[in-house]
């Protein structure tokens, strides 16, 4: 018998070749598809995002603070300089110029000393910090901004304090500030205009004194000597030399009422030497002892009585 054979043009064709897929074996288990995970609400993708954006505000705030508020350990930021020095060195920046503003009664060589640098000093090498607290250290000096400018230039730029007051203690003159800090020695010509505190404890009151003095302008612009009494109480001298006393127990008071006087008696435009306002209930006026008696008036003569006829 022969043995069937097929030729390729009797195999079947694709469109007639069975479209069920081949019998699995026994046993065989198809894997299950891989589960779909359920998409997240958007307000929980919001959320994530305020809370990162939170944490990155919050720790470049941090850092920042840490920056600029303390003080890195000595050994870095010496290690640090050492290498910007090398490198400033290296590209040949060094310090060509120093450029100071604000600078109006605060002495240059006070304040070259507290820079204390040097022209062809490494750019990179200077210690801000340690020049801007030199340069606060100087009386006149209230604040101190001190910056780079690449490749050579230094700037300072400085904000001076006010002279209020010349402060004589010792035989010494010292001008002070409201706050009573000292800005420098010596009675220099231009603050001669300033009044003079005299005594022990004088600057520390000073602030309290100028508010006190400010509640009339007209007034306090006559005072010209301020003297602290055994560091307990005020006599004001003013321009014409009379000195009003006051007491160490409310001082303004007896400011206030030497106000009054004066705007309505004209007390301090009269020929006498010292207004005592010690005691709250009198007044007690000295006299100048220059001064003339007054001469009273002469009233009407009487006429001599006729006799009587």
């Amino acid at each position: 018998m022969r043995s069937l054979v097929v030729l390729p043009e009797d195999r079947p064709c694709a469109p007639c070749a069975p479209s069920q897929p081949p019998a699995r074996p026994k046993g065989y288990c198809r894997p299950l598809p891989p589960a779909r995970r359920k998409p997240r609400s958007v307000l929980w993708r919001r959320l994530k995002w305020v809370l990162l954006g939170a944490a990155l505000i919050g720790l470049s705030g941090g850092s920042g603070y840490v920056w600029f508020k303390t003080d890195l350990p000595a050994q870095v930021r010496l290690a640090v300089q050492d290498m910007a020095g090398e490198a400033g060195a290296t590209v040949d920046m060094r310090l060509g110029e120093v450029n100071l503003q604000g600078r109006v009664h605060a002495p240059l060589e006070a304040l070259a000393e507290a820079v204390g640098v040097e022209r062809g000093d490494p750019m990179l090498s200077l210690d801000l910090d340690a020049i801007r607290r030199r340069v606060e250290g100087i009386g006149w000096v209230r604040q101190a901004t001190v910056w780079r400018q690449l490749p050579d230039t230094l700037h300072i730029e400085i904000v001076e304090r006010e002279a209020f007051a010349r402060w004589q203690i010792d035989g010494r003159v010292y001008l002070i500030d409201t706050i009573g800090k000292v800005l420098e020695e010596g009675d220099r010509p231009e603050f001669h205009h300033l009044f003079l505190l005299v005594g022990a404890g004088a600057s520390d009151k000073a602030h309290d004194l100028l508010d006190m003095l400010g509640r009339e302008p007209v007034l306090a612009s006559r005072v010209v000597n301020a003297i602290r009494v055994r560091g307990r109480r005020w006599d004001i001298e003013f321009d014409n030399g009379i000195v009003a006393r006051l007491p160490e127990e409310n001082p303004e008071q007896a400011w206030s009422r030497l106000i009054e006087l004066e705007r309505q008696y004209g007390l301090l435009r009269r020929d006498i030497k010292t207004v005592d306002l010690r005691l709250e209930d009198r007044l007690t006026v000295q006299l100048n002892p220059d001064a003339e008696s007054p001469v009273p008036k002469a009233g009407p003569g009487r006429k001599p009585a006729g006799k009587r006829t």
